[in-house]
């Protein structure tokens, strides 16, 4: 699965074009549509613009995923995630993000979000716990 390195800088992106055409179309939601709720919401953004990242022709900064995320009524993490087959995904298809190798769909799901990470099978218990305490902020950790 030999990607070219300009097309492995742009992974996440594309992931996230994928994403958002899918869920955007699901929804019925026009793209002008979604343009107008972004703006109303402070992220001035194009339909054409919006094309273009769906099509995976132009990269998405954060600041432009989580004000997608919550025009679409979903989390960040829903864009994130690689789909091979988004209706009927594999939990075992390999799948690749900006800078990650290729792991598992359920294993990079699992980084996404925060509870493993990319490594985690090459940690002994002293470096699963260090890396779970960086992952999370102290507010997170329930108390007993």
């Amino acid at each position: 699965m030999e990607e070219e390195p300009e097309k492995l800088e742009k992974m996440t992106s594309q992931v996230v074009g994928q994403n958002l055409a899918r869920i955007r179309a699901a929804s019925g939601m026009p793209v002008r549509v979604l343009a107008a709720s972004l703006a109303e919401n402070g992220m001035k953004m194009s339909g054409s613009g919006i094309t273009e990242m769906e099509k995976g022709r132009r990269g998405v900064s954060v600041d432009q995923l989580t004000a997608l995320a919550a025009a679409l009524g979903v989390s960040p993490i829903t864009l994130l995630t690689p789909l091979d087959n988004p209706e009927h995904p594999d939990p075992e298809a390999e799948t690749i993000l900006s800078g990650t190798s290729y792991e598992r769909a359920e294993d990079m799901y699992d980084w996404l979000r925060g509870e493993k990470s990319l490594t985690w099978d090459q940690m002994d218990g002293w470096e699963r716990e260090g890396w779970r305490r960086r992952a999370a902020p102290k507010w997170a950790w329930k108390k007993d």
